[in-house]
């Protein structure tokens, strides 16, 4: 059912980029910029020493025997009463693993960081690979890999999976190319964050797609603060997306808009014509209302709604009315530490799972959680690494852990290095399972 409730109208004034540090915290109706503290640690200290058991001391072997007996009995008890398994699954985002592992290049391959078994005590994991699927090729993003392909059956299916279909948006976790306009291929000169084309990163099954926008000599581009060393038209990605979604027809995607700060004025307004230039376009943008529940995945595939878009780091509406389609992000979202610059930044999970930006005190809980799994500079190499089963799996569990949430988001670098999409889709099937759907 709708809401009256209106979301906070003050966009953030800065987000990370690759060469930036951390945001100023804006003067808004809702903080971005959340501080986030543990319950302190408690340590017992025995500052006596032991004394020699003396002849009227009660603490006898038979008197320690039946307190430890009554202790035990208390934990079991205490364990059939409470459901304390299903309070901690609620939270952390387990994982079982599929029959048949697709590991071809469509979705990175194996790498240095995948391919292993879980450690004891992991909670979200992948098994060793296995043989690649009939359909690999030399070019990551070419073919549909298996795992993101639906049955022939007739039945319905949403982002590649049956399972899908059953799961609410915020329930749903996507991988997300940061950067996903920046690309060697498509000709960023320095600093880009991925080899090949968003274009490719779609069909290899990644479904969110970060872009910063920048005002170059007045006419809107996708580019990462500099005009002249690599930038995306407008109009040819949402073209090429379109494309894809026209071809896809069960296929939902997130689309995260950056205002640059350095290339400005972005007025949305502006983007939302860019948007309704492609013919279809618009027609897909899915339009939200704050505080209404999000939508199966089901019925935006159903309703051809299949295009959701948030936008950040300021800029600016026309006479402060935004596009009906744009939600503003931290409104909606919580996310971690963005400045890692490495991959022990990256596995400091105390240092790179606190939440920094989100929701206002006062405000509605985020509906997302947002995990950042990239270093800066932009690093290929740790790419290889960060993306792959073993580190992303134990990334995604313990920041879970630490905020008591499941992720909905993971931002990754070099979408082509690893198989996170195929984590992300077991995750998500997984995920339905465990809530019976």
């Amino acid at each position: 059912m709708s809401s009256n409730r209106t979301p906070p109208s003050s966009p953030p004034r800065s987000r990370h980029s690759s060469t930036h540090g951390r945001d100023s915290v804006p003067q808004s109706h809702h903080r971005d910029t959340l501080g986030s503290s543990a319950d302190p640690d408690h340590h017992l200290e025995y500052d006596g020493l032991l004394r020699e058991h003396t002849r009227g001391n009660c603490c006898t072997w038979k008197v320690a025997t039946l307190f430890l007996a009554l202790v035990a009995a208390a934990l079991v008890v205490t364990w059939i009463v409470l459901p304390a398994e299903e309070i901690v699954a609620q939270y952390i985002p387990t994982f079982e693993a599929p029959e048949s592992p697709y590991t071809g290049p469509e979705a990175g391959g194996s790498s240095p960081g995948g391919g292993g078994t879980a450690n004891e005590g992991d909670v979200f994991w992948m098994p060793p690979s296995q043989t690649p699927a009939d359909d690999e090729t030399d070019v990551p993003g070419t073919t549909v890999p298996s795992f993101m392909q639906c049955p022939q059956n007739g039945q319905p299916c949403c982002n590649g999976s049956p399972a899908n279909c059953k799961l609410r948006v915020n329930e749903m976790l996507f991988a997300l190319s940061h950067n996903a306009m920046s690309t060697e291929e498509g000709g960023f000169i320095v600093g880009y964050n991925h080899f090949y084309d968003l274009e490719k990163s779609l069909v290899a099954g990644y479904r969110g797609l970060s872009l910063d926008v920048c005002n170059c000599n007045g006419a809107l581009q996708f580019c990462h603060n500099v005009c002249d060393l690599g930038e995306r038209v407008p109009n040819e990605v949402f073209t090429n997306t379109l494309q894809f979604l026209n071809e896809n027809p069960s296929e939902v995607i997130v689309l995260l808009f950056e205002a640059s700060q350095e290339k400005g004025p972005i007025v949305w307004n502006d983007l939302y014509a860019e948007m309704e230039g492609v013919d279809g376009f618009s027609d897909m943008l899915y339009v939200h209302t704050y505080g209404d529940e999000w939508p199966l995945m089901s019925d935006l595939v159903q309703q051809n709604k299949r295009i959701i878009t948030f936008y950040f780091n300021g800029g600016t509406c026309t006479d402060d009315s935004c596009p009906p389609p744009f939600n503003y992000f931290y409104t909606y979202a919580a996310e971690t530490q963005f400045q890692s610059a490495s991959l022990s930044d990256l596995e400091n999970s105390e240092y790179s799972c606190e939440i920094t930006r989100g929701p206002g005190e006062e405000a509605r809980p985020a509906d997302f959680f947002v995990v950042n799994n990239f270093v800066t500079p932009p690093d290929a190499e740790a790419a290889k690494v960060a993306n792959g089963n073993a580190f992303l799996t134990k990334r995604l569990t313990a920041c879970a852990n630490a905020n008591k949430k499941r992720p909905n988001f993971v931002y990754l670098d070099f979408w082509s290095e690893g198989n996170s999409a195929q984590v992300v889709q077991y995750a998500n099937n997984q995920y339905a399972q465990k809530l019976g759907r």
